[in-house]
């Protein structure tokens, strides 16, 4: 199981664009609402990166970042926004134990195929301290398919997200939902979940 090189191609190719989007994006509500909820001076695994707006954020309250993503441009327009190291890794490389005090996967974790989902969920989890938050958001849908870029998409509803969440030890804390155009220029309906560790 790796990144689907397709989806990494097309990131590598777009970075131009990824970062003039980026650069045009409001204010995220989401990341605000998620480093409230973070122990202070917190490791903070940011899952596909991108070009490393959350993690500068992060930086930027005190908290300590762990940037990662499995496209090599967007690793390098990272490290040269944050002036911290960013791995160049897969999902499926993620092999830390009680490590993070949280993670921000903020439309990362919808490029895998729905067969690996609860695989890397299980890698967060144990990735993850005891009371350790996990953010993840995902578009609303049906499916799988690619983008016109190229890029592998898995669509998921509301209760579907949740069933893999919970079969993973997690719990849905607070959700939140939106609409938002993305690189391909499409408008798209997303979902965003807070979730907890469930300790048995």
């Amino acid at each position: 199981m790796s990144a689907d090189q397709e989806t990494v191609d097309t990131y590598n190719k777009h970075i131009s664009d990824y970062k003039e989007l980026m650069s045009k994006e409001a204010k995220d509500t989401n990341l605000d609402l998620f480093m409230k909820k973070i122990v202070s001076k917190g490791k903070v695994l940011d899952l596909g990166c991108g070009t490393g707006s959350a993690s500068l954020a992060l930086l930027k309250r005190g908290f300590a970042p762990f940037p990662i993503d499995a496209s090599q441009e967007m690793v390098k327009a990272a490290e040269s926004l944050l002036k911290i190291k960013a791995r160049n890794i897969s999902f499926d490389e993620i092999d830390e134990h009680n490590f993070y005090d949280a993670i921000w996967a903020n439309f990362s974790l919808l490029h895998i195929p729905k067969k690996q989902f609860r695989d890397i969920l299980k890698k967060l989890f144990f990735a993850l301290k005891k009371e350790g938050l996990l953010f993840l958001s995902l578009k609303r849908g049906e499916g799988e398919c690619r983008d016109r870029l190229g890029r592998f998409y898995s669509y998921y509803q509301k209760k579907e997200a949740e069933k893999f969440l919970e079969k993973a030890n997690f719990q849905t804390k607070n959700f939140t939902e939106g609409w938002s155009v993305g690189l391909a220029g499409d408008k798209e309906s997303w979902m965003g979940f807070f979730c907890e560790k469930i300790l048995k």
